[in-house]
């Protein structure tokens, strides 16, 4: 018997078997071609999905009214009849890989963009949500709109049923139209649809009974919701439980899920990073099990099978929605099910792959390269002749390099001057909140080590040493180094360095200025004011470009919520002039300034170190490719996977 036995146990709801607990959770991926059809791309991705072993896969927020309430670029469409060649297409993608397919479907309300929609946005009473993007005069719904939404829902729900699809998902989470009705934050209707919960509650008890009445009994339904809104004012979890209550007659799961998407510090919880807690909803989850007589679906950090298999056995759940784990390794399961868990590459929560959708960047991962290119991978073959391929560097980009071509069938010799592979990803991973990162890195060399190219640590490149292997390809990712430009009192010694400081070889006075906004800076900033520091951060740049130096996840979970609960400290448009004995003294616009100081931590950023290049491209100049930070300044983990990824199958 498997030792994950609570997971793979099947279920059945109205007549559908299902063959495990796991369902790949909703998330857009911006694979539809520019109409809203559903391509090569879309189909692909579906099939890369339901090959994961899940038993059931739902697509994300996909809008059912493209007049008042799109707010994606990218998605898919199911408001007209012309999209059900497509729907069918990838229903069948789902189905001969042995998944049932679902889909979120969604009315954005007030965060309608108003660049991409024709008519005025919708909502229950007129509150605009203040998020960017979003309407900034929505209109406070009549009759006739609310008839006119709920009929879009049921045509919607009864189009994909047609399609071939086996469920529908209600998205009545994360303040989208349903949940703006729920919330007392942004109903404040003083019809029978707002004040009290009875009330607000009503229209989207409307709603979800006509969907149950046009789909039919066959047809499974789930519902998301936000056990918790996390917005001042909004829905809190005693409220979401009385709703479902009185919803459960009409759905079968209940998908719990949190926050809004359209507030900075909700946003955090509904696609959650690295600082957050893990399977921090099970809470939730539990209690509304307690309560209901559907089943629950949980959703929010839930990183492994083994997580998985543990809520389910502590009955704190009937399903465990999961994403990211699966895009960043869709063997995942696969590997559970082998007892070989430690080959699958860790998801570090950057959320890349939720970065851009909104713009309509189709999906991107961090740490699988793949990702998003399902239909290209498809194609990928072993090379057809074996080559001697020599990579110079450790990092994260001749890891991925390394690993890459050795599954292709190259033959691969690695110089490292270090005694160990993983570059910087070491002092990235260094403070404590990253521990994903971590264990990705961890992950990172096992994989380089185990995957049988002949890596040489200790030993530093030279030019003769790589003639003499005689290549047929060079990779040069020697990485970058730490910038320490010649300041007067740069090398006093209360100046430290971050890397010192976050692996924490030295020990830093009460007050702190950390010179330098990059990711890095920011995040060491973070970890000493949690720890007592009175921190500053200074650059050059301007306050609030420092804001966006690094991804919109992080700069709402540290910037906007964990910095004015430490009191840390951003000055912006500041140039190191000098370190004295007890401050950093500064130019600024408006004359010279003193940030006081017991210490100060250099935080500038890194610069490309390649000192073979020049002359590789001249021995070597169809030969040589240069990858990752040492190419160009300003690189990321990301940029080195895929830049590497893309040098190795091209090989």
């Amino acid at each position: 018997m498997s030792k994950y036995e609570h997971v793979f146990s099947p279920f059945t709801i109205r007549g559908k078997r299902f063959k495990n607990r796991i369902e790949f959770s909703p998330f857009v991926c911006n694979k539809a071609t520019i109409d809203g059809e559903c391509g090569s791309g879309m189909i692909d991705f579906i099939e890369m999905q339901a090959k994961t072993g899940v038993s059931y896969i739902t697509i994300g927020d996909t809008q059912i009214d493209y007049s008042h309430g799109n707010n994606f670029a990218g998605e898919i469409r199911v408001d007209d009849d012309k999209y059900i060649g497509g729907l069918y297409s990838i229903a069948e993608a789902a189905h001969k890989n042995d998944a049932y397919l679902s889909i979120e479907l969604s009315h954005c309300g007030a965060g309608a963009n108003p660049d991409i929609n024709v008519g005025q946005a919708l909502s229950p009473s007129g509150v605009a949500l203040g998020a960017p993007f979003t309407s900034t005069n929505p209109k406070a719904m009549t009759r006739e709109d609310m008839d006119f939404v709920r009929d879009k829902w049921v045509e919607c729900c009864k189009r994909c049923v047609s399609a071939g699809f086996d469920m529908v998902m209600i998205h009545s989470a994360h303040q989208a139209l349903l949940g703006q009705f729920l919330s007392p934050l942004t109903n404040t209707r003083t019809d029978e649809y707002g004040g009290s919960l009875e009330n607000r509650m009503r229209y989207p008890l409307e709603v979800i009974k006509a969907i149950r009445e046009g789909v039919g009994e066959n047809v499974v339904i789930e519902m998301r919701v936000s056990g918790r809104e996390e917005v001042e004012g909004g829905l809190e979890e005693d409220e979401a439980l009385e709703y479902l209550k009185a919803a459960q007659k009409y759905i079968d799961i209940v998908n719990v899920s949190r926050g809004s998407i359209y507030d900075p510090v909700g946003s955090t919880y509904t696609m959650p990073n690295y600082m957050k807690p893990a399977r921090f909803n099970v809470s939730i989850a539990e209690k509304f099990k307690k309560n209901l007589d559907i089943m629950v679906a949980v959703a929010g950090n839930i990183y492994t099978v083994a997580d998985a298999e543990e809520i389910i056995a502590n009955g704190q759940a009937d399903i465990v929605s999961m994403a990211h784990n699966l895009l960043a390794d869709p063997e995942m399961i696969h590997n559970a099910l082998a007892n070989e868990e430690y080959k699958t590459r860790p998801c570090i929560r950057c959320q890349e792959c939720a970065e851009h959708i909104g713009c309509g960047r189709p999906i991107r991962c961090t740490v699988n390269p793949s990702l998003g290119f399902e239909t290209e991978m498809k194609y990928l073959q072993p090379a057809k002749e074996s080559k001697k391929v020599v990579i110079v560097g450790g990092g994260p980009a001749a890891m991925q390099a390394a690993q890459t071509c050795m599954k292709r069938g190259h033959k691969v010799v690695l110089f490292e001057k270090n005694d160990k592979l993983g570059g910087l990803l070491h002092d990235a991973g260094a403070v404590s909140s990253k521990s994903l990162l971590r264990q990705y890195t961890d992950w990172d060399i096992r994989m380089t080590m185990e995957s049988g190219a002949d890596i040489r640590l200790n030993t530093e490149a030279t030019i003769e040493m790589i003639q003499a292997e005689n290549p047929d390809a060079i990779i040069v990712a020697t990485g970058s180094r730490y910038v320490h430009p010649p300041i007067p009192g740069i090398d006093g010694k209360n100046v430290y360095t971050v890397s010192d400081v976050d692996n924490k070889r030295v020990k830093l006075g009460k007050r702190v200025v950390v010179c330098g906004s990059s990711a890095t800076g920011i995040e060491c900033a973070e970890e000493l004011g949690s720890e007592g520091h009175e921190v500053t951060i200074i650059d050059m740049i301007s306050k609030e470009a420092m804001t966006r130096t690094i991804n919109r996840a992080s700069q709402q979970e540290i910037i906007m919520m964990r910095f004015p609960k430490y009191g840390v400290k951003m000055e912006g448009n500041c140039k190191i002039k000098a370190f004295g004995e007890n401050e950093v003294i500064c130019d600024t616009p408006d004359g010279e300034k003193r940030f006081e100081m017991d210490s100060a931590v250099i935080a500038l950023g890194v610069a490309p170190y390649n000192p073979l290049t020049d002359e590789l491209l001249k021995l070597y100049p169809l030969k040589t490719y240069v990858i990752g930070d040492c190419k160009a300044k300003g690189g990321t983990i990301k940029k080195a996977n895929l830049e590497a990824f893309n040098v190795a199958i091209n090989l």
